[in-house]
């Protein structure tokens, strides 16, 4: 296995030259800065996931393994930190990314080892340390106020780690996240929305200048008052779905945006269950940002999400929302399954949490950089916590 302190070492890196057998690679692992593993800007590098193109998800991967290394390509070994709700999603995911391979998880609830044992069919044991001998990288799922504990301790062994969003709760978590990796690109922040083809193709345009001057945005991302019930006692809906906007409007936009005031209404917990924030970019722009857990279950999108910019020269409008395939029972309800966050039933589909882990192993195994490094995380962080603070009344924390 590749050597976790120097990841890569035994294999050359990817090709920086573009020049890929069309025929052989329709998609390259994409870098969420905006650039492919070809050295390209995303758009003129390659198509990627719409249509028929899904299909065709992961074949870069597959050339590389075939074609660098042979046909007896080492796999990096991973491990997930946490497997409540997000962390047993990555660790099925982390099972269709053909150069991965799960092998044990960390989780102190007995009940949840027992389900990885079960279903995965790999060693689960109750403390991260217990599983940093077998791994080359981790994934880090933990609640929200675990994650600095058991990042710290995976990066101070030489591993590689994936680390779920919001980075952290604080600014100064952050920086000691930071502090603490061996070299930047040892650290990977999962802000999955950058894998979204919706996403990419907006920020192009936006890139591209199409649009002019920005004038405005506005974006929101609410959910049913069920997601709420389950995590309102450990977290807020600004953290929880909040984080997610505070790092589309900065990669979207590529401008700095500073939090200008929040206002929330607390209806069903003892957090504000409805928070509006106003923003203000570095350009001059402003824009709003909505975040609720107040729909009612039985709304048959339990996610409604979107982002509109208004600009010189015209309007982007995007639905985040899962509404494109409608399941209605007979006799029952009627509901929109999602078609692009989480793995399908079979496995064979792309979806953005897989586009996720692949860039990540991708980076591991190559010595890549980073794809979402901890600056970038630092930054959502930021403007969450400041929303936080206006809501309580309270000066933001500073930079």
């Amino acid at each position: 296995m590749p050597s976790t302190g120097s990841p890569g070492t035994r294999r050359p890196p990817l090709p920086l030259d573009g020049r890929w057998p069309p025929a052989r690679v329709a998609t390259p692992i994409i870098d969420p800065a905006g650039r492919g593993r070809c050295g390209g800007e995303f758009a003129s590098c390659a198509t990627r996931t719409t249509g028929v193109q899904l299909t065709e998800l992961g074949t870069h991967l597959a050339f590389v393994g075939t074609q660098q290394w042979g046909p007896g390509v080492d796999r990096l070994r991973v491990g997930v930190v946490g497997v409540g709700v997000q962390g047993q999603l990555h660790a099925r995911a982390l099972r269709d990314v053909r150069q991965a391979e799960l092998v044990a998880v960390a989780d102190v609830s007995p009940r949840n080892r027992e389900w990885a044992e079960t279903h995965l069919g790999v060693r689960a044991v109750p403390d991260v340390g217990d599983l940093l001998d077998q791994v080359d990288a981790v994934s880090v799922c933990t609640p929200d106020h675990l994650h600095e504990d058991a990042t710290l301790a995976a990066l101070a062994a030489g591993k590689r780690v994936l680390l779920e969003k919001p980075m952290a709760l604080s600014r100064a978590s952050c920086d000691r996240i930071i502090a603490g990796r061996p070299d930047p690109d040892a650290l990977m922040i999962g802000h999955v929305l950058r894998f979204d083809p919706r996403v990419r193709r907006l920020r192009e345009v936006v890139r591209s200048g199409e649009l002019g001057d920005i004038w405005h945005v506005k974006v929101w991302r609410c959910t049913s008052q069920a997601v709420g019930e389950g995590i309102w006692d450990r977290t807020s809906v600004a953290w929880f779905l909040g984080i997610h906007d505070a790092d589309l409007l900065r990669f979207v936009t590529g401008r700095e945006v500073e939090v200008t005031g929040a206002v929330g209404r607390k209806v069903l917990s003892p957090s504000h269950d409805v928070v509006h924030a106003t923003v203000r970019f570095d350009d001059g722009a402003i824009g709003t940002m909505e975040n609720n857990w107040t729909l009612p279950h039985s709304r048959p999108s339990r996610a409604d999400a979107g982002l509109r910019i208004v600009g010189e020269h015209g309007i982007l409008e995007m639905n985040l929302s899962h509404n494109d395939l409608l399941y209605a029972h007979r006799g029952g309800a009627a509901s929109f399954m999602d078609t692009y966050f989480w793995p399908s039933r079979d496995g064979g589909g792309a979806y953005n949490l897989r586009s996720e882990l692949e860039a990540f192993v991708d980076a591991a195994l190559t010595g890549g950089p980073t794809p979402v490094s901890g600056e970038e995380g630092r930054a959502a962080v930021t403007v969450v916590e400041d929303i936080e603070a206006a809501l309580a009344g309270d000066p933001p924390p500073g930079n």
